[in-house]
């Protein structure tokens, strides 16, 4: 009887514990109600990505921050205005908004070219190795010393005679004698071209390292004539153990065509610390071609050019002027954008076009965070661009660029003088 009555009393208590999670109550091993602990489900939060708990919306309302909304006065949400953009209407911005806007991106590029300027490659290129002042290198004379001995060490004939780069002939690890103006080549690698010198004549060691570590080619035919062009490329040149700059060349590929060869895919990267380039073209058909231009510093340098291109025909080596189907560009610099909706084709067809006929064919547009702010036309001195606002009202670009160029002048004079 004892022994019935302790399996009742653990039935009972089993009971329990699976019940818990759901009779409305803290309970047990429970971190809240009816959730968390070993045996209940984790309890719903305001960050988990589920509507869940007492949410109206996915991660708000009930017991998290109230759920955004079209007509809060708060720009949130997918909103990429204050109540528009996004699931809302359509954002709406008044001339005066779009002007600010056009000259915040002058701004922002001012200060991107200002980024470049006091970056780490900048420095290292134009400060300490070519010591530039004035447009003129003074480190020149250096220079020619430490370049003119490395055919000393580069078997450049080998280059000449067999019309192409075979790095692992080249391989070796090259060093430069600042106490004796000469380069030793090691054989200690034989995958690679390795360079190891100063970054400039101050430099009391061989601080820089240059290293090529890939090189592939294709054999190809261009207008008749044969040679080797490349396929991939990798090199990285470090300062002080710290990487300033890379080239990355991951594909390249050649198109046949009667004899005729061109590169039509091409995906590359150079970076210049801190700034990134990204290439990339891409064949869509025979006929039919996109490109993409990335320039980014990961904060105010962000500029991007789109352009896709179709050919009448695939006859690359017969191509002309009036060969092209069609043209488009998209030019972007931050939020803003510059977009080509016309027939550039028809333009690149005509000999001497007007200034009507070259606004007709290119149909610039202004763009602000995809909203339409402006028309863009050339004016009659062909040397100058109009903004026509959406208000009918109009002015010459020069009032936004005019300053930005000053001021662009101004920064690189310590470099290539006025």
């Amino acid at each position: 009887m004892c022994f019935a009555l302790l399996m009742s009393m653990a039935m009972i208590t089993s009971c329990g514990e699976d019940e818990t999670c759901s009779d409305g109550i803290q309970n047990g091993d429970e971190t809240s109600v009816d959730c968390g602990g070993p045996d209940c489900d984790a309890c719903p939060t305001c960050t988990d990505g589920l509507q869940n708990g007492t949410e109206t919306g996915v991660d708000c309302g009930g017991d998290c921050d109230l759920c955004p909304t079209c007509d809060d006065g708060i720009q949130n949400g997918t909103e990429t205005g204050v109540d528009c953009g996004g699931e809302c209407a359509t954002c709406v911005t008044s001339v005066e908004e779009d002007k600010a806007n056009i000259q915040k991106t002058f701004d922002n590029l001012f200060k991107c070219t200002k980024d470049i300027k006091d970056s780490r490659a900048v420095t290292v290129l134009f400060r300490n190795f070519l010591n530039m002042s004035d447009g003129e290198a003074l480190n020149e004379d250096w220079i020619d010393d430490l370049t003119d001995e490395l055919e000393d060490v580069v078997d450049f004939e080998h280059i000449e005679d067999n019309s192409r780069f075979d790095l692992a002939h080249h391989a070796g690890t090259h060093i430069y004698s600042a106490s004796s103006e000469s380069w030793v080549k090691t054989n200690n690698v034989s995958d690679r071209m390795v360079f190891q010198f100063p970054s400039m004549p101050s430099a009391t060691s061989n601080n820089t390292e240059l290293v090529i570590d890939m090189y592939a080619d294709k054999q190809v035919t261009i207008d008749g004539e044969t040679m080797f062009l490349p396929t991939a490329i990798h090199a990285a040149m470090n300062v002080d153990n710290v990487k300033v700059f890379e080239i990355t060349v991951s594909k390249v590929t050649y198109a046949d065509n009667a004899g005729y060869q061109i590169p039509v895919e091409v995906s590359a990267l150079l970076f210049m610390d801190p700034m990134e380039m990204h290439i990339d073209v891409s064949r869509v058909s025979t006929t039919e071609y996109e490109m993409a231009i990335t320039f980014s510093d990961g904060n105010l340098c962000d500029i991007k050019i789109d352009a896709q291109m179709e050919l009448k025909d695939d006859d690359f080596e017969n191509l002309t002027n009036d060969g092209f189907g069609k043209v488009a560009v998209q030019v972007n610099v931050g939020q803003l954008s510059i977009r080509t909706l016309g027939d550039v084709a028809g333009l690149i067809a005509l000999d001497d076009p007007s200034e009507t006929q070259i606004n007709a064919a290119l149909d610039l547009d202004m763009f602000f965070e995809d909203l339409k702010i402006a028309d863009l036309e050339i004016n009659e001195d062909m040397e100058t661009v109009l903004i026509f606002y959406k208000d009918n009202t109009f002015e010459d670009s020069s009032v936004f660029y005019d300053g930005f160029w000053n001021d662009v002048s101004s920064l690189w004079s310590e470099f290539f003088g006025e």
